[in-house]
């Protein structure tokens, strides 16, 4: 009976050590074409909570190449501060992201920013890669949106994929 609890215990060590998937960090950049942007009203006009919004836009590598497309859609929350009397609103919009390079190849992005970063989130947030398909599957990271000298906007993933 120790014999085969012994053989046992060497094949699952043996099994364990086999060689498991590298992950690397990696830098990707890609320029954010013009967006289209459709917006919902679904909530209290007066403030827009509850609004949506769905935008999309073409994906360009930095050679000026289009390499897939970006799309997402956001929610408008607003919070009520204070008493009913005197009613001060802190506007948040949650984020869902896309960026889709074809042959089901996508990096998914969510995050949550308020009024003061701005409809475009420039240079101010950093956004969580929350995974991927594809040659992404079991992404994660970050994503930031910056306003180049030249007005275009890029996106910088600081990704780490799975071989």
């Amino acid at each position: 009976m120790k014999q085969i609890i012994l053989v046992l215990a060497t094949a699952i060590y043996l099994l364990s050590c086999q060689n498991q998937p590298v992950a690397k960090w990696e830098t990707l950049e890609f320029i954010l074409g013009k967006r289209q942007l459709t917006t919902l009203n679904l909530g209290d006009s007066a403030h827009g909570h509850g609004d949506g919004r769905a935008w999309k836009a073409t994906l360009s590598d930095t050679l000026g190449n289009i390499v897939g497309n970006a799309f997402g859609w956001t929610v408008t929350i607003d919070i009520m501060d204070g008493d009913s009397a005197n009613p001060k609103y802190i506007t948040e919009r949650t984020a869902l992201s896309i960026l889709n390079f074809g042959d089901e190849n996508e990096i998914v992005i969510q995050g949550i920013y308020g009024e003061h970063h701005g409809e475009q989130r420039i240079s101010l947030a950093l956004d969580p890669i929350v995974g991927g398909t594809g040659k992404y599957k079991g992404a994660e990271g970050e994503m930031k949106v910056v306003r180049k000298a030249d007005s275009t906007i890029a996106v910088l993933l600081n990704t780490k994929t799975v071989d």
